[in-house]
């Protein structure tokens, strides 16, 4: 690759309530050269579903009412945009975070 040319950027979609998560991953993403388009909430991040089309998801499964991360994950997959979700929580085990499928 010529040192002009840039690498194909992949447009993720990054989904925390937390501030200092959401601020890190997105710092680290940009680093490896990431577009990256943060949302605070899930309502957040449904809108911008709708009007843009991402490469990735990552988000937070565990989040404040009225939705979750796994309504996300839905609202991709029937966007039609889902390839391969990354999801995280801080709950010690998976089993106590999946109360339903996607």
């Amino acid at each position: 690759m010529a040192p002009t040319e840039r690498p194909i950027s992949h447009k993720v979609l990054l989904v925390d309530d937390d501030d200092a998560i959401r601020d890190m991953m997105t710092a680290t993403l940009e680093r490896k050269g990431f577009e990256v388009v943060a949302a605070a909430n899930v309502m957040e991040a449904l809108k911008l579903i709708t009007t843009q089309t991402f490469d990735a998801l990552i988000t937070d499964l565990h989040m404040p009412n009225p939705s979750d991360g796994f309504t996300v994950v839905s609202a991709m997959r029937h966007s039609h945009q889902m390839r391969l979700p990354c999801w995280f929580s801080g709950y010690p085990t998976f089993g106590a975070l999946w109360p339903r499928s996607c």
